[in-house]
């Protein structure tokens, strides 16, 4: 009789145990990535613009930047085409416009404000959306109220949130809005999401105004380097370096941005390379190296990795012990609820009581005085 009790208890123990484990191998370890991460590292390529003559790049036409992309002016062969120049130079990410209306830009104009079939597309690509929410000040869309752009900060992130790597307010803020306009909007954007919101201004620190409160409140800031419209279309990189330390003193994470028309180009590479080696955790033209910021991921000891594991062997030793100290196994003892939404197997053994299933663990043990 004890020996058929042994093979019971340990019949039951060990399925309980084989089954946690494929549960816990089918669905994983809970992540504990931060989505603020989504921006170090962060690697895409703002401007392509083509050679139109071999020493002049010209921005101005369909696949001079990737931020009109959206565009129903592009068919799916030319977004192939797009995505294939971005991902050839090593692209993570994808800066996007998500609203632009008076056609400033060669892919015409742009206002779906659904894009989860395009998102789709992209993340199952390869490249995470970076969303621009309101485009340069030549659209117009920022002369709306400020509750209009409230409004559609929170239409992005209910509907697409899931689906991006974060946010950046404007491009060139402080061409349009105030320091303290921009705060709300970095406000507004941070209590509705917890993926990165980064701030970008006209070239220099704190743009054109050197005003570095528009940047208060935001996880990073997107630094136009600028310096790369005349001469060989790429910053200098002594006042690149220079300008990304400045801006490293405010004690925001920098992500280089706008220092080449041509982000493919060997020299933009060069320099996106440099911005690296000096501290910036991103960049927005074009590198070379894979590692620029991102942060490491602290690895666990070994009992922390197995964690449930351990948990789930202790209950079930002591379920073990529970029922071989048991001298009256009944009907009653084993429970077992199973229905359309799942099952829970119970024990229930003098002053011990355990309850299993596949969401839930839970055990207890009474000890009486």
């Amino acid at each position: 009789m004890r020996q058929g009790m042994v093979r019971q208890a340990l019949g039951v123990t060990l399925s309980a145990l084989m089954a946690f484990t494929g549960i816990t191998a089918l669905l994983g370890q809970p992540s504990n990535a931060d989505p603020i991460d989504e921006f170090y590292g962060v690697r895409s390529s703002f401007l392509t613009a083509e050679k139109a003559h071999p020493r002049i790049f010209d921005w101005r036409n369909k696949y001079g930047t990737s931020l009109m992309y959206l565009s129903p002016s592009y068919s799916a062969e030319e977004r192939t085409h797009f995505r294939s120049i971005l991902k050839n130079n090593g692209d993570t990410h994808i800066d996007l416009y998500v609203q632009a209306r008076n056609g400033h830009l060669p892919a015409g104009e742009l206002h779906l404000y659904d894009y989860t079939h395009e998102f789709n597309v992209l993340n199952n690509d390869g490249l995470k959306p970076v969303l621009w929410l309101i485009p340069e000040s030549k659209h117009n869309e920022y002369k709306q109220s400020m509750d209009a752009h409230l409004a559609f900060q929170n239409q992005m992130v209910q509907r697409h949130d899931s689906q991006v790597a974060g946010y950046v307010v404007c491009l060139e803020c402080d061409e349009m809005f105030s320091a303290e306009q921009v705060n709300v909007l970095v406000a507004n954007l941070k209590s509705k999401t917890n993926k990165p919101v980064a701030v970008h201004l006209a070239p220099g620190v704190g743009g054109f105004k050197r005003d570095t409160r528009y940047y208060k409140g935001a996880d990073f800031i997107y630094l136009q380097i600028g310096d790369h419209l005349t001469g060989d279309n790429v910053a200098d990189p002594t006042m690149a370096v220079a300008m990304l330390k400045q801006a490293m003193t405010l004690g925001i994470p920098v992500v280089a941005n706008e220092y080449s028309l041509l982000s493919t180009s060997a020299e933009a590479r060069a320099l996106g390379d440099l911005l690296c080696q000096n501290g910036a955790v991103g960049t927005g033209n074009g590198r070379n190296v894979t590692l620029c910021g991102q942060r490491e991921t602290k690895k666990k000891e070994w009992y922390q990795e197995y964690e449930k594991e351990l948990i789930v062997t202790g209950i079930g030793i002591a379920t073990l012990f529970a029922i071989l100290n048991n001298d009256d196994l009944s009907s009653e003892m084993f429970q077992l609820h199973a229905n359309d939404n799942g099952y829970e197997l119970g024990l229930n053994s003098g002053g011990y009581n355990l309850r299993y299933s596949e969401d839930r663990i839970a055990a207890t043990y009474r000890i009486e005085f």
